[in-house]
């Protein structure tokens, strides 16, 4: 069984899908808990003459199994076995099986059995004279359960499933369990169906790696050759392999080649070999052997896993005039985890086909030991089919759980995408559960696409943008806020065209009282750190227009390589913001690039207000110790602390962690002003109001070439 590493998430959750309301104004949630995927196999085999054989198939999934191209088992229960009598072909003949697993189990792939007079067809991973193959590509109609597949398709691996368990038919006793991992992750292991990387168990992670002798890893049985001198001239030959990488490793396999003409495999085969290994090629140790051997086809020697980056095969035993050996493959098998995989689901409907939905937030619950990571990413379209036009682009990966859904909204289906990867193959992440937000009323708009211009900028300059917004209003469509995420907060807002109507903006923020025009007031504030609002009093509706453009012009700097305006509507009474996706006709673009870099890293480090009177009367209550940040593109930590002048930490505050961009005093009260990463609201770190007085604060950023921190000063009076 696959084990997650030496973790084990004590988290247990309802492994089922279910819609639920989830006490939400609008909303409901679509908890999922198992994993749909389905994978097509294939094996070939001849027949001397036409007879009929018993078949006996199971599957962890639901399958359905064809010979030669016509159905003969289907079942969904895999520890019951399904038998049945076939009748087969004189020449070669087709065994293929679909197998769509819903995992909330564990286990993972097939079992197949065939057996008529003399004839023994198997599933097996480990017999190179009998192969299968797998594919996680979708087949459409049952040509594929016919065509020649070796070129294309994979070979199997070893599967999960606990044949104890299996009742009803009696299989071959050298019938091995089979499986293949579509996006090598594998959701039926012994995580109780969690996904998690697949393990090397059943891989020959030595195809296609170089060797000593040319060939000897192709994966081709019967040539090249490694052979060897007639009789004592064999002794202590060697063949090297290389690893990629240090990777622990449990067996050996050596394979004589097929023979030909006068050949036979007891002529061609070792009589004996060590198997060594090291990881640096100056200290080798030998983890065991064979001698007197009589399994002439093929033979393996197996040990504890060890860590190992280079395979040494060495022979040990060979007579005075016999036949040369010759040996066609050397496989080498392990049981550390893959380093990637990624589990993509399918559309998603909601329960609801017909339906726009409006996503909201997504959750999630995975096991991250040291050096692993979960990612997850999403995709909306309006039809089933991913090729659709509809169908966006995957958005950026989120390793954080708890986000707000990134893609363009509203859309009929949802996919999500969830991204593994290990850096200690010892160990894998597991993902549990997760729950995505959706509200089917409550809609702002149809459709909604932005763009912006210029699509170049300076870095650290204040550029003037104009970013335009086209909705698509239908009936019930209401939006009461839009709000845009600049490069950072706009030194002003010039301006707004609404219905061909220009507004001037004649200061930023607005008063409580808002601007006036065309029958509605707008409000222009902050809507956080580095967003733009809009409000709407009352908010946008088909009665205004059933396509209709806005059109904002402020200025705003860059402080990363590049930044997209994106934007979002909210509804009256809801939380959850709808995605406008990007307008990319005419060479229309959200992007801008920076042409200039600007040199410095950390600047512009103030208290504003520099003195402040946190005694609760609404008025100069807080600071905001204001910084800007550049050329940083993932999150990173920044640290702002406040001392009292005798040096001792009074207070540090819980930072997000931060992007480049300036992070300035908002200028408003209320909870916005609190989304400024230097808020500070007078108190300690127990909570208290400190003392009046002279106090000191820094911002340290956590960048490529090392911690940078700036210093200054802010008074506290009362």
């Amino acid at each position: 069984m696959t084990s997650v590493g030496r973790r084990d998430s004590s988290l247990v959750l309802a492994l089922m899908v279910a819609i639920s309301i989830c006490g939400q104004a609008l909303g409901d949630t679509l908890r999922i808990g198992h994993w749909e995927q389905t994978t097509y196999y294939r094996h070939t085999f001849e027949a001397e003459e036409g007879v009929e054989a018993a078949l006996r198939v199971t599957a962890v999934g639901d399958y359905t199994l064809y010979i030669n191209g016509a159905q003969a088992a289907t079942d969904a229960n895999w520890q019951t076995a399904e038998e049945t009598l076939v009748s087969l072909e004189s020449g070669n003949n087709d065994i293929a099986i679909a197998v769509t697993s819903f995992q909330a189990e564990q286990g993972n792939g097939l079992l197949v059995s065939l057996e008529g007079g003399a004839l023994v067809v198997r599933s097996t991973f480990t017999d190179e004279t009998s192969l299968w193959y797998w594919t996680g590509d979708e087949q459409v109609g049952t040509d594929w359960t016919t065509a020649n597949v070796s070129g294309s398709w994979d070979r199997v691996r070893a599967g999960t499933i606990d044949r104890s368990q299996v009742s009803g038919g009696i299989f071959h006793p050298e019938t091995e369990a089979v499986a293949g991992y579509p996006n090598a992750v594998n959701l039926g292991s012994s995580t109780d169906g969690r996904i998690v990387l697949a393990d090397q168990r059943g891989q020959n992670i030595a195809l296609g790696l170089n060797a000593s002798e040319v060939g000897i890893t192709d994966g081709r049985i019967g040539t090249p050759v490694w052979s060897l001198p007639q009789g004592l001239g064999a002794l202590n030959r060697v063949v090297d392999l290389t690893l990629p990488d240090l990777t622990r490793i449990n067996r050996v396999r050596v394979i004589t080649k097929p023979p030909d003409g006068n050949e036979t495999y007891e002529g061609n085969s070792l009589q004996g070999y060590s198997v060594q290994i090291s990881e640096d090629q100056s200290r080798w140790i030998e983890m065991g052997g064979l001698n007197d051997i009589e399994d002439f086809v093929f033979t393996e020697v197996q040990f504890n896993a060890v860590l190992a980056r280079h395979v040494r095969v060495q022979v040990t035993q060979a007579e005075v005039g016999s036949d040369p050996a010759k040996v066609t493959e050397v496989q080498i098998y392990g049981v550390d985890f893959v380093p990637d995989g990624a589990f993509v689901s399918q559309p998603l409907d909601f329960g609801d086909a017909d339906a726009v939905k409006n996503f909201g937030r997504v959750r999630w619950w995975a096991d991250t030991p040291p050096s692993t990571s979960v990612a997850l990413q999403f995709s909306t379209g309006d039809s089933p089919d991913t090729t659709d036009g509809s169908w966006s682009s995957w958005s950026e990966p989120f390793e954080e759980s708890d986000i707000l859904m990134p893609s363009p909204e509203p859309r009929r289906y949802l996919r999500y995408r969830v991204n593994l990867h290990t850096e200690d193959l010892e160990f894998t992440a597991a993902l549990d559960s997760l729950e995505i937000d959706f509200e089917l009323a409550g809609i702002a708009a149809r459709d909604a696409s932005g763009s912006v211009e210029p699509n170049e900028a300076a870095m650290g300059v204040e550029t003037p943008f104009v970013y335009r917004l086209q909705l698509q209003l239908g009936e019930g469509d209401l939006v009461e806020t839009v709000r845009v995420r600049l490069p950072s907060q706009p030194s002003q807002v010039d301006g707004i065209i609404l219905l061909g109507e220009q507004i001037l903006v004649p200061e930023y923020p607005t008063s409580d009282e808002g601007i006036t025009a065309g029958g509605r007031t707008l409000h222009v504030t902050p809507g956080g750190v580095r967003d733009l609002d809009i409000r709407f009093d009352p908010p946008l509706s088909s009665a205004d227009a059933e396509e209709l453009d806005l059109e904002i012009t402020l200025e705003s700097a860059l402080y990363t390589d590049t930044h997209e305006f994106r934007a979002f509507l909210f509804s009256p009474g809801s939380e959850d913001p709808q995605n406008v996706r990007e307008r990319v006709v005419d060479d229309a673009s959200w992007k801008v690039v920076v042409s200039d870099v600007d040199t410095r890293d950390l600047f512009g480090v103030k208290a504003f207000p520099r003195v402040f009177t946190p005694n609760g009367d609404g008025i100069n209550d807080f600071t905001v110790f204001e910084f800007t940040l550049t050329k940083v593109t993932e999150p990173r930590v920044v640290d702002v602390e406040v001392f009292d002048v005798g040096g001792r930490r009074v207070r540090r505050l819980d930072t997000p962690r931060l992007i480049g961009g300036r992070y300035p005093n908002l200028r408003v009260g209320g909870d916005v002003a609190q989304l400024s990463p230097g808020f500070w609201d007078g108190k300690d770190d127990g909570g208290e109001l400190v003392a009046p007085g002279i106090y000191l604060f820094s911002v340290t950023a956590n960048l490529d070439t090392g911690d940078e921190t700036v210093t200054g000063v802010v008074y506290v009076a009362y």
